[in-house]
This record gives structure tokens, sequence and C-alpha cells, in this order.
């Protein structure tokens, strides 16, 4: 198996279209763990998204990028809640996409960011309990397991417990 080209780019209008396929196709996954993905319901929303997305990394409240792999969009990942040198990590990949590595490829490139170019000490991931592909990919890039939040997430039916995973600055180590 080949090895995709995968790229981090600054999220642009034009991507709304393609994101929102991507989300679109996979709705009823994506719904599960992501609340955002049952109330984007259209190329517009994805666009007012974008927009929102810009003008926040614009005031430095949050690093976003589209996941681009092979020339096409496949996803996205983000650095947020930045708060006394820690950051959370968000992200989202497109179904076809998925296990293929493209997650922890592009985790790396975030937490390069995160710890070099934006000075964080601490990068937490938040991953429901169920979400076990979630959690595989926190626990394959070595990120620490710090405990369980409990109903912590808003899902379809209410909240689901989160697990909270962590890298410090120090556990860090750049390819």
């Amino acid at each position: 198996m080949c090895t995709p080209n995968i790229q981090l780019k600054d999220p642009k209008i034009a991507d709304a279209a393609a994101l929102y396929a991507l989300i679109d196709q996979d709705r009823t996954n994506l719904s599960r763990w992501l609340p955002w993905a049952a109330t984007t319901t259209s190329t517009a929303d994805e666009r007012i998204f974008l927009r929102y997305c810009q003008g926040q990394m614009a005031d430095k409240q949050l690093w976003l990028a589209v996941i681009w792999v092979d020339q096409q969009p496949a996803g996205m990942i983000d650095l947020h809640e930045f708060k006394d040198g820690h950051a959370d990590i968000g992200y989202w990949l497109g179904r076809n996409f998925r296990g293929q590595g493209i997650i922890s490829h592009s985790l790396a490139m975030a937490e390069n960011i995160g710890f070099t170019h934006l000075k964080c000490h601490k990068l937490e991931l938040l991953a429901a309990t169920d979400n076990h592909p979630s959690r595989r990919v926190a626990e394959r890039n070595h990120y620490h397991q710090d405990g369980i939040l409990r109903q912590h997430i808003p899902i379809q039916d209410g909240y689901s417990d989160a697990v909270v995973y962590s890298k410090l600055k120090s556990e860090f180590h750049p390819n």
C-alpha cells in the first residue's frame, strides 16, 4: 500500500463544498461523536463555519487546518481552548480516509505546531469512552491517559463520559 501525501493547509472558503460532502456522506457516524455534524446541513453552513474559524485564527484563539490527502480535503484538525500553556486537540476524518495513519501523521504535525510554534506546554485530547478509534489514536501516539470526565461530551441522546489524554512538551519528540 502506498503512503498517501498528507498536508495540513489553512482553511479556505473554497474548501466548504468538499468538506461538507465528507460530512454528509458520513453524517450518522460523525454525529455520534461530534454534535456539530448533525447541524451542518449545507455547504452554506460549512462556509459560515470556515469564516468563523478564520476569524478565530486571526484573533489567535484557534489554530485549524484542513487535512489534505493526495490533493483532496480529507478532514480537519485543530488546537483550541488555549489557556495557561495548554491547548485541546480536535479532529475528524472522512470515512474513506480512515485506517491509513492519516490522523496519526496529522496529529504529529499539529503537535509540532503546538509545541514549537505556539509554545504550548501541554496538549490534551478528549475521546468519548466508547470512541475506540479515537482512543487508539491517542494511545498509539503516546498520549498519557489522565482520567475520565463523567458525562462530559454532549452526544445525540445525552452525554458521554470522556477519557482525557495528554502529552507534555517534554514528551514531544519531533521526527
